[in-house]
């Protein structure tokens, strides 16, 4: 045996089967295309563009909604009975408008001077009667309760109608103490 196998090592018939590395091949530089930075700029664009939209659908589909939405019932025209009767309704809502902003522009002015007075440290006078009776009604029954229960009584009555009359200066008048 060891001379069949001193035979075939020199025949080469017992020789491992070795490999020798081959050296590999030189990459050849491919040369790139020399591009400017805005256009390198438009490209990644284009493609971030594309990652961002690669899941929107980009064809136009018509649904059964938007072809309902098309199309478009044609309605008899109509006289011109209908016209004026609709000039006349958006001329009476017109009118309707003009009124309400007239009232709200005066109660925006009588508040704004009401503001005004009190900023500047003048108190609101009204000139409402049934207001100002009240209000005298109110001051002659803490006058009363004063003079009835003197000192008793849970709020301090004389720095009470003092202010009073400070608010309300029509007040002063009706003053008995």
């Amino acid at each position: 045996m060891a001379k069949n196998s001193l035979m075939n090592l020199a025949k080469g018939n017992g020789k491992k089967n070795t490999t020798t590395a081959k050296k590999p091949a030189e990459k050849k530089e491919v040369e790139k295309p020399v591009i400017s930075p805005a256009e390198e700029r438009d490209l990644k664009a284009k493609a971030r563009v594309e990652e961002l939209l690669h899941d929107v659908p980009l064809t136009l589909e018509t649904t059964e909604k938007e072809s309902e939405l098309l199309e478009v019932e044609q309605e008899p025209k109509k006289g011109v009975e209908w016209l004026e009767e609709q000039v006349q309704l958006l001329a009476d809502g017109n009118q309707n408008l003009r009124a309400e902003l007239e009232l709200a522009k005066g109660d925006y002015a009588r508040i704004f001077e009401e503001n005004q007075r009190l900023k500047n440290g003048q108190h609101v006078v009204s000139n409402d009667n049934q207001i100002a009776q009240s209000v005298v009604m109110v001051f002659n029954e803490l006058q009363s309760n004063y003079f009835q229960l003197g000192d008793n009584l849970v709020i301090y009555p004389v720095a009470f109608m003092n202010r009073l009359i400070m608010f309300f200066p029509f007040l002063q008048n009706e003053k008995r103490f």
